[in-house]
């Protein structure tokens, strides 16, 4: 019985035995009795265990009635990232610490590890991940583990600390929807595949994720997805690129009204990324630079948009060499101190080139910088910077060399 389950929990936070509860109101085997839900008992006896366990037995119990479709809407709220509800409902549940010792603690502690994803609080996502790899879960909560050990993996990606980045898509694969039945894993689905350059599932993904928020009013999360699918877009002709160009204009006004400032920063760099792979190079380093400037500064993302800003501005030859050269040993410093190696070996490549050091820059690319892309899998830069030394080796005449780094992009899958 419910009250029984209340009545130990609290007996046993205070450091009451079953005789010192018991005293002056039942018998020690009494009390046992009660705890198992044994035994009949008056209203009176749990009212006195109440008063001298210190708590409200009428909230305990409507808590506890409740405790499963709180934690659900707490998880939905997650989901939807209504911070103020997130946090109300987090409070509350902290009141009520038997939770965590009740027949619904494992479903909690997963949905604790979302609000701890939520709030980039990452060591504590991985203690509770470790934590339930050996308990015995439903299967709804071995498909939310799933999940969130899946989302787990594309943070560590975000943020370039990558143990292997088809680990997300792995985990996430394996999702059963039909027991789980939480559409926003399409979202993290999109985003595993495009992490490993799998452009059809990314668009298929973030597509069923667009439908998804939308059907739930939540504008924000549906313009993350939809900028996920613009990603996967190739513009074939001149009218197509201005219809994504217009569709990008337009996600960024939605964001502006609805004060998504972050949004706003993605998609501008999105879009600048747009431009450079056309080689429109000034009105790339617009947008990129306007991305920059909304970047926290001890982030891989501004990492990833000082790179990117770097790299367009060498291009389009945009600055001088003495503005490349801060940009660069920022970028490197900055990657240093956050131990951020993809980036230290990316502008480290950098500098040689800005100085016009290109014996170090090539043997650099060679030794160091490319074996890292290829442990990282980073199949774009094994392909861009595998050309650059393929070239290398066959204007110097290294026809073996080239012949090898050649299978590097040419046989990819």
């Amino acid at each position: 019985m419910i009250e029984g389950e209340i009545i130990k929990f609290y007996r046993k936070k205070r450091g009451l035995s079953q005789e010192q509860l018991g005293k002056d109101i039942c018998t020690t085997t009494h009390v046992s009795k009660i705890e198992r839900g044994q035994t009949k008992y008056s209203t009176e006896i749990i009212a006195l265990f109440s008063e001298r366990l210190d708590i409200d037995i009428h909230k305990e119990i409507e808590f506890f009635q409740s405790m499963e479709k709180k934690l659900h809407q707490w998880h939905n709220s997650i989901i939807m990232q209504r911070m103020k509800e997130v946090e109300r409902t987090k409070n509350e549940l902290d009141q009520f610490p038997i939770i965590q010792f009740s027949k619904h603690a494992a479903l909690y502690q997963l949905v604790l590890a979302r609000y701890y994803l939520l709030k980039k609080e990452i060591p504590k996502v991985v203690n509770i991940i470790n934590k339930l790899n050996n308990e015995h879960l439903s299967p709804y909560e071995e498909n939310m583990h799933k999940h969130v050990t899946g989302i787990y993996y594309l943070q560590k990606c975000n943020d370039f600390l990558i143990e292997n980045r088809k680990k997300a898509v792995e985990i996430l694969t394996t999702i059963n929807m039909d027991v789980y039945g939480n559409e926003e894993c399409c979202y993290h689905l999109a985003m595993a595949y495009q992490w490993v350059e799998s452009k059809t599932m990314a668009y298929i993904n973030a597509k069923k994720a667009v439908d998804y928020f939308k059907r739930n009013n939540n504008f924000s999360r549906a313009i993350q997805a939809e900028s996920l699918m613009l990603l996967q877009i190739e513009s074939a002709t001149i009218h197509d690129f201005e219809q994504k160009v217009s569709r990008y204009h337009q996600l960024i006004q939605d964001s502006d009204t609805l004060n998504e400032i972050g949004i706003i920063g993605m998609l501008l760099h999105n879009l600048g990324l747009e431009y450079f792979k056309r080689k429109d190079y000034k009105n790339a380093h617009i947008y990129y630079q306007k991305a920059l400037k909304m970047a926290n500064k001890k982030t891989a993302i501004y990492l990833n948009r000082l790179y990117n800003f770097l790299d367009n501005s060498i291009d389009g030859e945009l600055q001088s060499r003495k503005q490349q050269l801060k940009s660069a040993e920022e970028g490197f410093t900055a990657s240093k101190i956050m131990k951020h190696y993809l980036y230290l070996h990316l502008f480290q490549l950098h500098l040689f080139l800005i100085k016009g050091e290109m014996k170090s820059y090539f043997d650099y690319l060679e030794n160091i910088a490319l074996p890292f892309f290829q442990s990282e899998n980073q199949f774009s830069r094994v392909e861009k910077f595998g050309k650059q030394l393929y070239h290398h080796y066959a204007d110097t005449k290294q026809y073996e060399k080239a012949v090898k780094i050649a299978s590097l992009f040419l046989n990819r899958d």
